[in-house]
């Protein structure tokens, strides 16, 4: 199945000629147009909203692109710009996912005991970009473009993706609560991330806290640990985690009732 990334409004060929009829496309080196136009395949997300992405804007007009890279994860795009204030040119600069702008999912799972939420589980994970270890939602979820696109709720898809992450034995999802999106870094990227909370009903709490005790994992080669965390600490724990997603998914849940702080 197809994953949900970019919107992938269109195939490569089509996305391709939208770009060519970019003002911005066609006054950039014949060299940055050929790196464009011939980005592997896997990039296909990203070359749709490259593609429909606006030339203007109401404080400043693109006149082309100046420099251009890629690695296997992301583009870099360098634009000349022209401010419509001042009439100066500058540069404006954004990283892109190679698969579009809609990265994954990120989430928390809270625990229910006897009716009420009574605990919440956070990843722990060594965090190279940053240098240390961190406290962070769950992520790297990816809901088939079928679910979606159907405007389906992924219940059961997400019950998998939990169970595979925590290696808990079942993990049935009671209530599911779409939290929208966000733009983590919207100076610097044109990422997008769905962000999103389930409860599950635990009758043991003291055997779920086992299950995860002196353990650590290794899925897509870095390490992590999960720990259980009684709702009456989140008020200590969101003063000490610098995790935005964790804080814009509780601060959103608090929002809508589902927790009291």
């Amino acid at each position: 199945m197809d994953i949900l990334c970019s919107r992938n409004n269109y195939i490569r060929n089509e996305a391709e000629k939208m770009l060519r009829s970019r003002k911005w496309f066609q006054t950039s080196t014949k060299e940055i147009q050929n790196k464009i136009l011939t980005i592997p395949e896997i990039f296909n997300g990203f070359l749709n909203d490259l593609a429909d992405r606006q030339e203007n804007f109401d404080d400043f007009e693109t006149l082309r692109m100046v420099d251009f890279n890629y690695n296997d994860h992301f583009a870099h795009s360098v634009f000349e710009v022209k401010s419509n204030f001042t009439g100066i040119t500058g540069q404006k600069v954004y990283t892109a996912w190679k698969k579009g702008s809609y990265h994954s999912m990120r989430g928390i799972l809270l625990l229910e005991t006897n009716g009420r939420i009574s605990h919440f589980l956070v990843r722990n994970c060594q965090r190279y970009a940053v240098g240390e270890e961190i406290s962070e939602s769950i992520g790297s979820i990816h809901p088939p473009m079928d679910l979606i696109m159907g405007g389906k709720i992924p219940t059961m898809y997400l019950e998998q993706e939990l169970k595979n992450m925590t290696r808990l034995p079942k993990v049935e999802i009671n209530r599911y609560f779409d939290l929208g999106k966000i733009y983590p870094d919207p100076s610097m990227s044109d990422n997008i991330v769905s962000l999103f909370a389930v409860t599950t009903k635990i009758n043991n709490i003291e055997e779920i806290s086992k299950h995860f005790e002196n353990k650590k994992y290794d899925d897509k080669g870095y390490s992590f640990s999960f720990e259980v965390i009684q709702i009456e600490k989140l008020l200590d724990f969101l003063s000490k985690t610098n995790d935005a997603f964790l804080l814009s998914i509780f601060g959103r849940l608090q929002a809508l009732n589902v927790i009291n702080l």
